[in-house]
């Protein structure tokens, strides 16, 4: 699939970020409640530039001239994210990072899809290619000398990186940059309308909200977590085994979801995220950091692919970029500004441990929901 390598290079950009992100906000002298603060700015202004554009995008098929300047904007504001120390302008970096960041996953996975038609239960073999470019990233740097993580300009250069090189993949790679219109973008449409969504939709909607909320502290604050409260280096390393333990998943995915169905996959893997952070507050120990990771293979590789398939499934074919955004940009980007913010506070106020098993609540709720709705649940449209 000649979507592999562009997706190789944006996750890579994702090992950087998931990685480092925090730890460059705590090199430029933030307390843990501010960087909560100024992810929740990230996580926000990721989430409104895809929404109003992505119907746009859907209906003109424009896809690879879109990322490339998504992937341009990150690589642009960069200095300023590295250099500043105000939190207004460090603020302001992120937001305009966030939009090139956050918005070019669901341009990705809206190409990805319109590429695979009625082949989507094979999503998570392509998607898998992100997982590889993740995980190597995350290896090179754990491994090697390149990046110093007291330097707030060495984590940005190796951000700008991948970023650029996925850029450059669109523009190299023939094929990228055709349209995929949505029949003639000359006739006359209807307005978007968020009424075109089944209840069913929603329902899975609010499942994915609940999902990320309870990984924020895994996905936003597990950096820290392992240098300050563990007191290890080994964050990048613990990355990669989280990415690389959700390839085998993520890979074979279609089979689980074409053997089980979306909504029980869907269950298992909440139930899982809540059993991830519980491991990390009872065992405080590198091996629990070790075993939490390896849940990442049901929390993420299990989990992504049946929500995409999911909003396949239930979503009309002339919404799914907005339906993907919705998934991608909404339900995700909101649970992580409500869990960053949340999160910061609590680890200023009760500690990391307590972090975790709070968290571990809201998928709990999920999988209570889905049992309670089980009919809602399984509705298509």
């Amino acid at each position: 699939m000649l979507m592999g390598l562009p997706l190789f290079l944006l996750f890579a950009v994702y090992g950087v970020v998931n990685a480092y992100l925090p730890i460059l906000l705590r090199d430029l002298g933030y307390s843990a409640t501010m960087i909560g603060v100024l992810q929740g700015v990230f996580e926000a202004a990721g989430l409104a530039f895809p929404l109003f554009v992505s119907a746009r995008v859907d209906r003109r098929g424009n896809y690879g001239i879109v990322m490339i300047a998504l992937g341009l904007l990150m690589v642009a504001v960069l200095p300023a994210l590295a250099f500043a120390h105000s939190p207004w302008i460090t603020a302001a970096a992120l937001a305009v990072f966030a939009v090139g960041f956050k918005g070019a996953v669901p341009v990705a996975d809206a190409l990805v899809s319109r590429r695979l038609g009625a082949n989507n239960s094979n999503y998570g073999k392509i998607r898998v290619m992100g997982s590889i470019g993740f995980v190597c990233m995350a290896l090179l740097l754990q491994f090697t000398p390149l990046v110093d993580p007291a330097k707030p300009s060495s984590i940005a250069f190796w951000i700008a990186v991948p970023a650029l090189l996925f850029a450059l993949s669109i523009v190299a790679i023939p094929g990228l940059l055709k349209s995929y219109p949505h029949g003639p973008t000359s006739e006359k449409r209807e307005p978007i309308s968020l009424k075109g969504f089944s209840p069913s939709f929603w329902f899975g909607f609010m499942l994915v909200f609940v999902a990320f909320l309870g990984m924020a502290p895994s996905q936003r604050f597990f950096s820290l977590y392992v240098r300050e409260y563990l007191k290890l280096d080994s964050y990048a390393g613990l990355w990669a085994l989280s990415a690389l333990a959700e390839v085998p998943f993520m890979f074979l995915s279609g089979k689980f979801i074409r053997r089980f169905g979306t909504e029980r996959v869907l269950f298992v893997s909440l139930a899982a995220i809540s059993v991830r952070n519980l491991v990390y507050a009872v065992f405080p120990t590198f091996g629990g950091a070790i075993a939490g990771q390896l849940f990442h293979s049901l929390c993420f590789g299990l989990f992504h692919p049946a929500a995409i398939v999911f909003v396949n499934e239930r979503a009309p074919k002339r919404l799914l970029a907005l339906a993907l955004t919705l998934y991608t940009s909404v339900s995700i980007g909101i649970a992580s500004f409500v869990g960053n913010i949340l999160g910061g506070v609590v680890i200023d106020t009760l500690g990391y441990r307590a972090l975790f098993v709070l968290f571990s609540v809201f998928p709990a709720i999920g999988c209570a929901l889905c049992v309670r709705f089980r009919e809602v649940f399984r509705t298509r449209n």
